[in-house]
């Protein structure tokens, strides 16, 4: 019996898929057997090429149940042939094929689904007929594979394949690539999974912002398809502490979205445990040998950024019956997660036996944590064989996950794809299938901050058995004797040491500031973050990440200090201008220090300073030098208020010229007498020059005027007197108004 359900297409392509699939129907109405002679007999394997998801034609074959097969009954799959290419694919057949031998091991069953090993002999079991399938366009075939045809099969993971064969007429038309799945005949109970899922999201600072917890929170948001995804599913979840925290410390100020979110994720029955801090791996840290993982306690460079303690205290909101509030902390905590295991630890899979035993003491004062540690970190999970989920490692208790379980699952999750989610949940079961029968089986999802809804729940819920989903069901079975094949990162044990230090040498360079949480709190977040299990997985990655951060903590290290200058003094007293820089967001409180390689000159040892942020403060030193000439160099440094030396030292070298000052106030006078002297001289050579000039006139006129014909005797008899009259007028009016008053 043969159905088809194709999705909606325009029109004319939907009339030619209706017709396919009549045809289809029409010919899977006989027993599959009868459609192909040669049944029983086995066929080559073609070549193991394999078509990129989504690109040009893809083919695709999905047994019911993820692969589940009960032996004796019908085989009911669903055959998908998409095409994503822009031409047309033309009819065809497909073959289904069955092996007959067993899959050994879980080795062989990735070589399979992946293409990568050589491939076994396969068998026909039957052959479907299919239509043109037009550009952009796919169809879905539900076929029926008859009891008989399939043959009796023992209990194993068996390779299942559909080949797609062009008929004649189409030979020219590019083929899609064969679709390979696995048939799973289980040999009595089934075991069951308890699938833990990581709540995680990285941001670009220390803390998500606002504007980052509202893009997350948002309807469809990467934390709302998290929750989604979990609701309603027995999925363990492994929550980042940096979440919540992120969410409490901005109050009022948080979205709304984000708030309910967080009442969302604490309301949910899930069992939950917090991550570290930033999901940072404590193997790296148990490898440099802390005894006591890295902790973040002190959220007040958040809560109050401006480091001022308010006039008014605000009202302390109340905490929801489910807050979990940490002492001293009151209803903001660090982060707690109301409901929390705090037993459970969640880190790399690199470690030795004896990290394994440090980080049994990475509980809260020293309590008691059992690590969840991948299946390959054990010489029992050689070649992806299944490891008892529960052990101990030199008497210290361990939880152990199953990585090639977790790997199909965590592909699953991501898969919206309804087709692509079948084809990893089928590779899960095949996986599992080599677990022992009925046994509780851990597998943990990669990190990821992108998930499917769909698909997340699916890989919660697919082999969870009905059952709940509590790790209590794992601790209380009997623990394997199991021996670590890991060796210990030492690159990452090198690096937590190297960036310890950095942070001790920068917790030294923040008492400069009047609250030194501004700079160690967010330097111990960036060290956690930079150490995520999720983050950073590759050695030169890294190695990269970890210089790119040790280079940002000398750059703030190195953002307070002096700009030296070489002045030329001439003056016995006087103030030396000293420049601080402050290339911090906060105020600085530095001690200026100076000596003098001159005894001879008096400065103050001593000077306090108070720099603000972003800024460059002058400081005016106060210099007497009791000697005329003289060169000196002054050495300045800054400590802190605990005496911590601030940046590097500086010297200024200073020339002293005192009896410039002398020499300097002789010249100007000078130069004033000798300016003042020369107006004078000049000023009395004009009035003498204009003087001469109006008397030479005056005798001019007067001659001129004894000399003219007809002029009375009255005139005449007084020639003197109306001559200097002239005269006086004349030279009157060609002067200024001071030389008249000068020549009266």
């Amino acid at each position: 019996m043969t159905s088809t359900q194709n999705e909606p297409a325009p029109l004319r392509q939907r009339l030619r898929r209706a017709a396919g699939a009549l045809l289809v129907a029409l010919s899977l109405g006989l027993p599959l057997a009868a459609a192909s002679p040669a049944a029983g007999e086995e066929t080559p394997t073609p070549s193991p090429t394999q078509t990129p998801q989504h690109a040009g034609v893809q083919l695709s074959l999905q047994p019911d149940g993820n692969g589940s097969y009960a032996s004796g009954a019908p085989l009911t799959a669903t055959l998908t042939l998409r095409n994503d290419a822009t031409t047309g694919l033309g009819a065809g057949i497909v073959h289904l094929e069955l092996g007959r031998s067993p899959l050994g091991d879980r080795g062989a069953v990735g070589a399979w689904l992946d293409g990568s090993g050589a491939a076994p002999a396969l068998s026909p079991i039957g052959d479907v007929n299919t239509t043109v399938l037009d550009a952009e366009g796919n169809s879905r075939t539900q076929v029926v594979v008859p009891a008989t045809d399939v043959g009796a099969l023992a209990p194993g993971v068996y390779p299942l394949q559909a080949r797609f064969e062009a008929t004649p007429a189409s030979a020219d038309v590019p083929a899609p690539a064969p679709a390979r799945s696995a048939l799973v005949v289980a040999q009595g109970a089934t075991a069951t999974v308890i699938t833990v899922v990581p709540i995680t999201a990285a941001p670009s600072g220390s803390l998500l912002s606002a504007a980052e917890l509202t893009a997350l929170t948002a309807p469809a948001g990467a934390l709302t398809a998290q929750l989604n995804g979990v609701a309603g599913t027995p999925a363990v979840l492994a929550v980042d502490p940096s979440i919540p925290a992120a969410i409490r410390v901005l109050g009022a100020g948080a979205p709304a979205t984000a708030t309910a979110w967080l009442a969302r994720l604490e309301a949910l029955p899930n069992e939950r445990f917090a991550l570290q801090f930033g999901d940072a791996d404590t193997t790296a840290q148990a490898a440099a040998g802390m005894t006591v993982p890295l902790t973040v306690d002190d959220f007040d460079p958040f809560l109050n950024p401006t480091g001022k303690t308010p006039t008014t205290p605000a009202p302390t909101p109340t905490p929801t019956p489910t807050s979990t509030a940490a002492p001293g902390q009151g209803p903001v905590s660090s982060g707690a997660i109301a409901g929390a295991r705090t037993d459970i630890l969640w880190p790399r899979g690199q470690v030795t036996a004896a990290q394994v035993a440090t980080m049994s003491h990475y509980g809260a004062l020293g309590a008691g944590t059992v690590p969840i540690l991948p299946s390959t970190s054990f010489t029992a999970g050689a070649k992806d064989a299944p490891v008892a989920s529960r052990g101990t490692v030199g008497g210290t208790p361990v939880l152990v996950s199953d990585e090639a379980v977790s790997e199909a699952l965590s592909s699953a999750a991501e898969q919206s794809d309804a087709t692509a989610r079948g084809g990893a949940l089928t590779e899960a079961n095949a996986m599992l299938w080599f677990d022992a029968p009925g046994s509780t089986v851990l597998a943990g999802l990669s990190r990821a901050d992108a998930r499917s809804e769909e698909g997340l729940s699916s890989a919660a819920t697919a082999f969870s058995g009905g059952q709940d989903g509590r790790l209590d069901r794992v601790l209380s079975t009997a623990p394997a004797d199991l021996t670590v094949s890991t060796e210990s990162a030492e690159d990452r044990a090198a690096a937590v040491s190297a960036l310890n230090e950095d942070a001790d040498h920068l917790a030294q360079f923040a008492t400069i500031l009047d609250r030194p949480a501004d700079l160690t709190v967010r330097e111990r977040i960036s060290i956690m973050r930079l150490l995520g299990v999720g983050v950073h997985t590759t050695p030169d990655d890294f190695a990269a990440a970890l210089d790119t951060h040790r280079k940002a903590t000398r750059t703030t290290m190195a953002a307070v200090g002096i700009q030296p200058s070489n002045p030329i003094l001439i003056s016995p007293k006087v103030d030396v201008p000293v420049w601080v820089r402050n290339d911090l967001p906060y105020p600085v409180r530095v001690t200026l220090n100076v000596s003098s390689s001159d005894s001879r000159i008096d400065v103050p040892a001593t000077t306090k300073v108070e720099a603000q942020p972003s800024s460059t403060s002058r400081v005016r030193l106060p210099l007497e030098s009791h000697v005329a000439n003289t060169e000196l160099t002054l050495t300045m440094t800054l400590t802190s208020p605990t005496g911590v030396a601030i940046g590097p030292a500086q010297s200024a070298r200073l020339t002293i010229r005192a009896e410039w000052e002398t020499i300097g106030l002789i010249v100007f006078g000078s130069l004033g007498v000798l300016l003042i002297g020369a107006g004078i001289v000049r000023t009395i050579r004009r009035r003498k020059a204009a003087a001469a000039k109006h008397a030479a006139e005056g005798m001019e006129g007067s001659a001129e005027a004894e000399e003219e014909p007809g002029s009375s005797r009255d005139e005449a008899s007084d020639p003197v007197d109306e001559t200097q009259t002239q005269t006086l007028a004349e030279g009157n009016a060609g002067s200024s108004p001071a030389d008249r008053e000068t020549d009266e």
